[in-house]
């Protein structure tokens, strides 16, 4: 009995070791079988304790104690503010297998990383790097840490040390050289795409801004730049060609800096587009207090040099920013905005894509390509959808200048032009007739005793007149006549290519078609005339000028003469003024 407890106890710390080997030692990599990509689940790590900073022999001596733990994901995330981390993994290398590796540790914004080659415990080859390291003496000249290596027959260990102020991401990969340049041409190329459609929309509606001067095409612009301006800080590109060598926390100020930058930015875009002050006053003011505070909140974390609380308060308001404009979109849906739909779709897409980022960098989420650049597509994606809503409010715009331009030259009550469309509609062709020196005519009516029927029968029948008799006008009227409601119950009409005499002949025809036409109103028939007065040339010769020499008014004004003769005639006549009949 005593034997067979021994035995049990003895099977039972056998597989207690087991268990503890398989949950703290990493997964050996044999390049033989290799598929190139991340390498996070081949790794164990530990975190430094107190700030005390290990040698490698300290840290092969932690590895080896156990008490060290194991990735499951393909990358490492740890979150903001965390000590050092070490890592450590195996690779194996046949003999029939020579090739150069390069491995990269794909966050750009990451201080110091202190690289170890270990073969048979002796250490090949040590590298460092990080964006701490001038540029120049990093082992690549490359966004992110990354140097290429061979490895030899056998087996050999890999130790990482990572120190960094910013979120401690650490995406590791291992490729064949050949597959890495090909990963970059492709990488390169997605950018490019992605960076220059946004540019494009926002240099598109930079350009609508200055034309229109509709705020919410400028924040747009702005949005857009300084999104892209903070997706290359954060991918390591614009320090790679503008500022590599400004030390290990410049990076991380720009990158915090830019991502607050357009987030305010959107937040004011979004707010304006959507009107959120008219229906919303209360989410309006807090937005305007989360886009004015939290900046300042950093500004002070800044002047005190303080990363953390200044980078915590930047994630704050890239994550403020997204869910805000959700909220602001189903509001705006709410409440019936004009193109709110397609607003809360794009916001919430890009939320999401944003949202996945932002947490992948905080640790909330496992980090990878898909994660890493899930906001930089849903980004594309909302700004697509939000150049379409803004084409759509730049055309409704249009429409409704249209329109309202339409109103001002058209006459409410008959839909006839009022004296502005008059002139507009006038305005060219009465230049090519002085120019060809064509004959011209102007014909004023009045209705008569307007005023009576008014005071008779009410307004609304002296509307119904006038609807009437700007129908029988425009009736009577010959194609290319210019018609309009020149004011009260006058109307006016300029015939084109017609001399007096002619003038004298259509104006009868619209006195005889006015007085034999009736209006059948409350039981009764009303029966109207009008008087007209005639004013036009003569081989083109206006009152024994030259028609080039002429204004439209003089014509307008000899016209409105021969009316007062008309009316003071007896009315219900046509009247042409004889002045316009000098030197037939």
């Amino acid at each position: 009995m005593f034997v067979f407890q021994q035995i049990s106890n003895a099977i039972l710390v056998l597989l207690l070791i087991l268990i503890s080997f398989s949950a703290t030692s990493e997964e050996t990599i044999h390049l033989d079988r290799f598929n190139s990509g991340a390498i996070g689940k081949n790794v164990s790590y530990f975190q430094e304790i107190d700030g005390q900073r290990l040698t490698l022999e300290q840290a092969k001596l932690r590895f080896t104690q156990g008490n060290v733990k194991k990735s499951t994901g393909s990358s490492l995330t740890f979150g903001l503010g965390v000590p050092t981390v070490w890592l450590k993994t195996r690779i194996y290398r046949p003999a029939h297998l020579d090739l150069n590796y390069r491995l990269a540790i794909e966050t750009p914004w990451l201080d110091y990383v202190d690289t170890y080659i270990v073969h048979n415990s002796k250490t090949l080859s040590a590298v460092s790097g990080g964006d701490g390291i001038p540029y120049e003496e990093r082992p690549m000249q490359y966004r992110v840490f990354a140097f290429e290596t061979g490895f030899e027959v056998g087996y050999s260990e890999i130790f990482i040390r990572v120190e960094s102020k910013g979120p401690m991401v650490i995406p590791i990969r291992l490729d064949e050289v050949q597959q890495a340049i090909q990963r970059d041409i492709s990488t390169a190329y997605e950018y490019g795409l992605i960076y220059g459609l946004m540019f494009a929309l926002a240099a598109y509606n930079f350009i609508l801004f200055i034309k229109i001067r509709q705020n919410e095409f400028g924040l747009y612009a702005l949005y857009l730049t300084g999104f892209v301006f903070n997706s290359l800080s954060y991918t390591g590109q614009l320090h790679t060609i503008f500022t590599p060598n400004l030390g290990p926390l410049y990076q991380d100020w720009m990158d915090i800096s830019l991502m607050i930058t357009y987030s305010v930015f959107g937040l004011h875009f979004a707010r304006t587009t959507l009107k959120t002050k008219m229906y919303a006053p209360k989410l309006n003011k807090f937005v305007v207090w989360v886009a004015s505070s939290i900046p300042i909140g950093m500004l002070i974390g800044a002047l005190f040099n303080n990363l953390q609380i200044s980078m915590i308060l930047a994630f704050a308001l890239n994550s403020s920013f997204a869910f805000l404009f959700i909220i602001m979109g189903f509001k705006a849906v709410k409440n019936n905005i004009a193109s709110a739909n397609l607003f809360f779709f794009a916001s919430v897409t890009a939320a999401s894509c944003i949202g996945i980022s932002t947490s992948a960098v905080a640790g909330i989420l496992p980090y990878n390509d898909f994660t890493f650049k899930a906001i930089e597509v849903g980004m594309a994606l909302e700004g697509i959808l939000l150049a379409i809503l803004l084409a759509e409010r730049f055309r409704t715009a249009q429409r409704d200048k249209i329109i309202a331009e339409e109103n001002a030259r058209t006459d409410e009550l008959t839909s006839l032009n009022n004296r502005r469309g008059f002139r507009e509609a006038i305005a060219p062709l009465w230049q090519r007739l002085r120019h060809e020196k064509k004959d011209v005519t102007a014909v004023l009516l009045d209705i008569d005793k307007f005023k009576s029927l008014n005071d008779k029968y009410g307004h609304a029948t002296g509307d119904l007149v006038l609807t009437h008799i700007a129908k029988v006008l425009d009736r009577t009227a010959r194609r290319g006549d210019i018609l309009a409601r020149w004011g009260g119950e006058e109307f006016i009409l300029l015939l084109p290519d017609t001399n007096q005499k002619e003038g004298i002949l259509l104006a009868e025809k619209l006195r005889v078609a006015v007085s034999s036409s009736a209006i059948y109103y409350g039981g009764e028939t009303l029966y109207i005339t009008a008087s007209i007065g005639v004013a036009g040339t003569h081989d083109s010769h206006i009152n024994g000028k030259n028609v080039k020499a002429v204004r439209l008014e003089d014509l307008i004004q000899l016209a409105d003469d021969a009316l007062y003769g008309a009316k003071h005639g007896g009315r219900d006549q046509v009247f042409a003024n004889q002045l316009a009949l000098v030197n037939q």
